[in-house]
């Protein structure tokens, strides 16, 4: 999953200073730094960048260029990034299978975000009311998978 130019520029402003961000699958920042650094300013120097950005770049058929970190950026916002996840690809990812019934982690996010996860569960009922039992009231689901 991926955060684009246009899906960043419409997510981060969104995101506020204390909220807790749960995201489905780790969201590679592909969006150019300086649409990122519209809605962080300074932050931009604080980020990190991933040591498998090369890879990064080449599965998204893009020029090489350093990724930033998601969870820096979120950082940078002011809010609280978690990962959730079927495999832990990455390492930092909460074991969390959208297909089976979770009730573990319920009613704590202000905003889920998932770019690309719904379209790989088999049960896609289910994986909505799981998404949405991570919510507190009030709170925000952002769907962007490709049709």
């Amino acid at each position: 999953m991926a955060l684009d130019a246009l899906t960043t520029s419409k997510l981060l402003p969104m995101i506020r200073a204390g909220q807790r961000v749960a995201a489905m699958g780790y969201p590679d920042m592909i969006a150019p730094l300086d649409v990122i650094e519209e809605f962080i300013g300074d932050g931009v120097r604080s980020l990190e960048f991933l040591k498998d950005s090369p890879a990064i770049c080449k599965r998204h058929n893009m020029p090489f260029r350093g990724i930033p970190d998601a969870f820096s950026v979120f950082k940078a916002l002011g809010a609280e990034l978690d990962v959730f996840d079927i495999v832990r690809e990455r390492g930092c990812e909460i074991p969390y299978d959208l297909n089976e019934p979770q009730c573990a982690w319920d009613f704590r996010y202000d905003f889920v975000l998932d770019v690309g996860t719904l379209e790989h569960c088999f049960n896609i009922g289910q994986a909505a009311l799981n998404m949405v039992s991570l919510l507190k009231v009030g709170g925000i689901i952002f769907h962007e998978n490709p049709f």
